[in-house]
């Protein structure tokens, strides 16, 4: 079942319980508000007529007199002319009933809620609707009485010197429910029909932004799903290029020495009456695959920078040390100077590759100047708004164009004839793997700047 489908099942079901469960609910509010009005039209009638025909306190006193009769019957019973009226009871201030269309309840104290016939004592007015009292009598056309509704309603002194609220006596009218249902039924159809059709109405509103959101929903995840996949195969494609560039630049690094193995071997097999000359070949030979395992050395070294040991590191001591190194693995009398305005700082990197980074740029640039000195400082550094230090490495050499720039960082692309175009790409790669980056820029009063931005207290 499609999820709009569902949508639809729930909201009817929803939609049908709320309109059944407020018409159930709202029922007993409509009665007792239609009861009450009644009582109210009762308790004027009562007290218009006992006021009309002149019932007195005594009367309720002396209930058994023939001045009481009548005056009770010429006030009372008119009552029994309302429509549905089953029974009429008439009480004075001691709950003895005076007077009754049943002349057989007179004298006695018959009720079924006395509490309610106090309150009306005390010049309240109360009214409920009882479902399961029946009324020993017969109403219209001859149908059996069931449910009641009970009017207690107090009947006041109409005498001088007496006030409004003061009560002789509570009359209680018990009437058929019958119109009352019905009048409560017809609200409840008509409370019904205006809450289902406005509930409709909801339900259709709902559903069709529901189902307009959903068609937009599958829509965006049909097309991301085609925009995932193609950016899958353009990342695959863009792998397979650059496996494929980075074999081809393997391949032109070893084919140079390979040709010339293979070539010295040639000579050496024409030359086999010559040992000397042989002898000589063979060292080519040698040379040729000694630069050929260089190669793959180096290779593997890159495959190895991508793991690394952390440990704090004082920043300081490791620019000194690499220093120190290069100047005796390159040129012991070449000057490499250092300044710094920053205490002690200490990092959490690898040493060992942060070392060999610092030593390609620092290699790098006495290479670009081999008689001039090179400069290493470092600096704080706030880069894209986070906080770290600069290692920067200044050569007084000439440069580097925009083409040169493009390739920089590209594995085995070099402007030297013995380079072998790793350096700047394994200083990059180790920069990366701390938070970094190098930064290579061309200087206004000539020269480059190489430099290893960390972010402070980042690990790879």
């Amino acid at each position: 079942m499609t999820p709009p489908r569902m949508f639809a099942m729930v909201s009817l079901m929803m939609i049908i319980i709320m309109v059944v469960c407020t018409g159930l609910i709202q029922a007993p509010f409509f009665r007792q508000s239609i009861i009450d009005r009644e009582a109210v039209v009762v308790r004027d009638l009562v007290n218009a007529l006992s006021l009309e025909h002149g019932v007195l306190l005594s009367d309720f006193q002396d209930y058994s007199s023939g001045q009481a009769r009548q005056h009770f019957d010429s006030s009372f019973g008119t009552l029994k002319r309302l429509h549905g009226t089953a029974r009429i009871k008439v009480f004075n201030r001691d709950n003895i009933i005076v007077w009754s269309d049943d002349p057989t309840l007179v004298g006695t104290k018959r009720t079924a809620h006395p509490e309610r016939l106090a309150a009306a004592m005390r010049g309240e007015m109360q009214a409920l609707f009882n479902p399961s009292r029946n009324i020993s009598g017969i109403a219209e056309h001859g149908q059996p009485i069931i449910g009641t509704i009970e009017c207690y309603v107090p009947i006041y002194l109409h005498e001088i010197g007496t006030t409004r609220m003061d009560a002789m006596g509570v009359l209680s009218l018990y009437r058929d429910p019958k119109d009352l249902n019905q009048t409560i039924q017809k609200d409840m159809y008509l409370l019904w029909e205006v809450i289902g059709g406005a509930g409709f109405i909801l339900f259709l509103a709902l559903y069709k932004v529901f189902s307009l959101v959903y068609d937009r929903q599958k829509t965006a995840e049909s097309k991301f799903s085609k925009l995932t996949l193609e950016h899958e195969r353009i990342v695959q494609i863009e792998k397979m290029s650059a496996m494929g560039e980075l074999v081809g630049e393997i391949a032109h690094q070893l084919n140079n020495p390979l040709v010339g193995v293979i070539n010295m071997a040639q000579l050496a097999e024409r030359q086999v009456h010559d040992p000397q000359r042989v002898l000589e070949l063979l060292a080519q030979v040698r040379k040729a695959g000694t630069e050929c395992r260089d190669i793959v050395q180096r290779i593997l070294r890159i495959n190895q920078i991508s793991r690394s040991e952390l440990a704090p590191t004082d920043i300081q001591d490791l620019i000194h040390d690499t220093i120190t190194f290069c100047q005796q693995s390159v040129d012991l009398k070449h000057r490499v100077d250092f300044s710094t305005s920053q205490p002690k700082t200490a990092l959490t990197v690898d040493p060992v590759l942060i070392r060999q980074a610092l030593f390609n740029l620092i290699h790098n640039a006495i290479l670009a100047a081999p008689d001039k000195p090179v400069h290493v400082a470092l600096t704080t550094c706030n880069r894209d708004g986070v906080n770290g230090i600069q290692i920067s490495v200044t050569d007084a050499g000439d440069g580097f164009g925009p083409e040169v720039a493009a390739k920089l960082f590209k594995p085995f692309f070099t402007t030297r004839s013995n380079g072998n175009g790793l350096g700047l790409p394994v200083a990059q790669h180790i920069a990366i793997k701390h938070g970094g980056v190098v930064i290579a820029e061309n200087l206004t009063e000539g020269g480059a700047r190489f430099s290893i931005w960390l972010p402070t207290g980042a690990t790879p």
